[in-house]
C-alpha cells in the first residue's frame, strides 16, 4: 500500500487547502467526499490491525505526518463576525496501526542493511527523515488484542542515516497470553509472531510508480512484456541443442508416465484382493470369485441362488460367501444346506457345499480366532461338518492366493484341499 500523500497532492491541485506550515493545511470547505475519505482512512487503520495477527508483509510508502484541518463555526447562529475555530480533519498517517515519530533532517548517506532491499533504495540521493525508534506507540494495537493477547513489538532497521537513524523500519507484534495468577501479568514467551509492516521512505511524493514497481518485483508479482512472434525466429547459440535435449525428455517422460500409469494400474489391480479381509455382501461375493478365477478354477452362475459354483478336478462345489462383524453363524450354513437341498431338486444331482466367511472382518486378521473371536461359531462348524460342507475363511483364502503367487506349484495341493474339505478347512 502507498501512504495517503496523494491525497494531500489532489488537494492541493484542487485548490481547497492552502498552507499553515510544512505540516499542517487549512481545508476550505467540508463536502461529502471529504468524509468518504476520513471513513476510508479509518477502516484501513482497522483492516491493517486484524491483519498484523496474522503471517503477512505490509508494505508503506511512508511520509512524515501532515494534518489537514478544517473551519468550524461556533455558536448557535451563523453571523457574521462570529468566532471561528480550526479542527483537525485528517493526518496522512491515521491509517497506520502503530504511533512512531519521525525527525526531519537532510542528508545524502544510506547504509542498507537488508539486502533485500538494495534494489528499493537504488534510485536515493539521500533521506529527508529518520525515525525516532523510542517513540514507537502501538496503543491501538493493544487495546483491540487486549481481551485476548498481551501485545508487544520489535522493530527492526531495513536501512540507516550516516549517524545510524533509521530511516527504514519493518515493525512486527508479539502475542503473549495473559498470566491467571497475577494482575495483568502475561507470558513472557510470545505464543504468535504476527506479520511484518514495512515502513519504508518516499524519494518523491507526487511519484511513487517506480519504487511500487520495485517492490512488486521484490515479492515477485511483476508483470513481464510478452514476446512478439518474431522472436521466434531470433535464436540464440546453444538454443537449439536445448531445445533438442527438451525434446527427447518430454519423449522420455512421456514414456514413463505410461509406465507409471500402467504399474499403476496392475498394483490397484492386485491390492484389491485385500478386501478379501473386510468386505462383506455382494462386493466380498463378487471378490470370491475373481480369486478363484485368477488361481486357475473354472466358476459358473448357480441355479438356485445368485451365488456360483466352482468345479475342481471335475467336481463342483456350491459356494456360499458371508461377511459379519461377528463370527459365522449355523443360521449362514443352514442357508447352503437349503440351497444344497434346492439345487438337488431342480438339477437331480449332487453337490458340494463350501461356505466362505469372512467373520470378524473389521479386526486385523491376527486377532481373529483366538479370545473368543471365532471366525466360525462353534455350532456353525457342527452343522457343517453333519452336512459334509466345507468352511473356509477369507483370511485362508488370501493366504493360499499370495502363496499360490509366490510358488505355484503349491496350486494342485491348496486346490485339493478346497474341494475335499470338510468342516474347518486349512489351506
Amino acid at each position: 500500500m502507498t501512504q495517503d500523500t496523494r491525497i494531500l497532492h489532489d488537494y492541493l491541485y484542487s485548490g481547497r487547502v492552502k498552507s499553515f506550515s510544512r505540516t499542517r493545511y487549512l481545508l476550505s470547505d467540508r463536502n461529502e467526499q471529504d468524509d468518504k475519505i476520513q471513513s476510508n482512512i479509518r477502516l484501513v487503520r482497522r483492516k491493517l490491525i486484524e491483519m498484523l495477527q496474522f503471517d503477512v508483509n505490509i508494505y508503506v510508502l511512508y511520509a512524515p505526518t501532515v494534518t489537514i484541518d478544517y473551519i468550524v463555526q461556533i455558536g448557535n447562529y451563523v453571523v457574521s463576525g462570529g468566532s471561528r475555530e480550526a479542527v483537525k480533519f485528517i493526518s496522512t498517517n491515521d491509517w497506520c496501526p502503530i504511533s512512531i515519530e519521525t525527525y526531519v533532517e537532510k542528508t545524502k548517506i544510506i547504509h542498507v542493511k537488508n539486502d533485500s532491499f538494495k534494489q528499493y533504495f537504488r534510485n536515493f540521493k539521500g533521506w529527508e527523515y529518520y525515525f525516532v525508534s523510542d517513540s514507537l506507540k502501538l496503543n491501538e494495537l493493544e487495546q483491540y488484542y487486549e481481551k485476548k493477547w498481551k501485545v508487544t513489538s520489535d522493530l527492526e532497521e531495513i536501512a540507516t542515516n550516516n549517524v545510524d537513524k533509521p530511516i527504514a523500519v519493518k515493525f512486527y507484534p508479539s502475542f503473549h497470553n495473559w498470566s491467571a495468577k497475577e494482575k495483568r501479568g502475561w507470558y513472557a514467551g510470545a505464543n504468535t509472531i504476527g506479520g511484518n509492516l514495512f515502513l519504508l521512505p518516499i524519494i518523491d511524493t507526487s511519484d511513487t510508480k517506480p519504487l511500487i514497481e520495485s517492490l512488486l518485483y521484490k515479492i515477485g508479482l511483476y508483470a513481464e512484456t510478452s514476446p512478439p512472434a518474431w522472436t521466434n525466429n531470433i535464436e540464440i547459440p546453444g538454443e537449439a541443442s536445448i531445445k533438442k535435449d527438451i525434446e527427447a525428455s518430454k519423449q522420455q517422460l512421456e514414456a514413463l508416465t505410461t509406465i507409471i500409469k500402467e504399474k499403476g494400474e496392475s498394483l490397484i489391480e492386485l491390492q484389491k484382493f485385500k478386501r478379501l479381509l473386510y468386505e462383506t455382501g455382494l462386493p466380498l461375493q463378487e471378490l470370491v470369485k475373481s480369486t478363484f478365477d485368477e488361481i486357475g478354477v473354472k466358476t459358473k452362475p448357480s441355479v438356485v441362488t445368485d451365488e456360483f459354483i466352482i468345479e475342481i478336478h471335475g467336481q463342483e462345489a456350491l459356494i456360499e460367501v458371508k461377511g459379519n462383524v461377528k463370527s459365522i453363524t449355523k443360521d449362514d450354513v443352514a442357508q447352503l444346506v437349503a440351497d444344497i437341498m434346492e439345487h438337488l431338486k431342480k438339477t437331480s444331482q449332487e453337490v458340494k457345499g463350501i461356505l466362505i466367511g469372512n467373520g470378524w472382518r473389521l479386526e486385523p486378521p491376527e486377532q481373529r480366532d483366538i479370545d473368543n473371536k471365532f471366525i466360525f461359531s462353534r455350532d456353525a462348524i457342527k452343522v457343517a461338518e453333519n452336512h459334509n460342507i466345507a468352511l473356509l475363511s477369507t483370511t485362508e483364502l488370501f493366504k493360499a492366493y499370495c502363496l499360490i503367487l509366490e510358488n505355484p506349484i503349491k496350486k494342485e495341493e491348496i486346490l485339493n484341499k478346497v474341494i475335499s474339505g470338510v468342516g474347518i478347512t486349512l489351506l
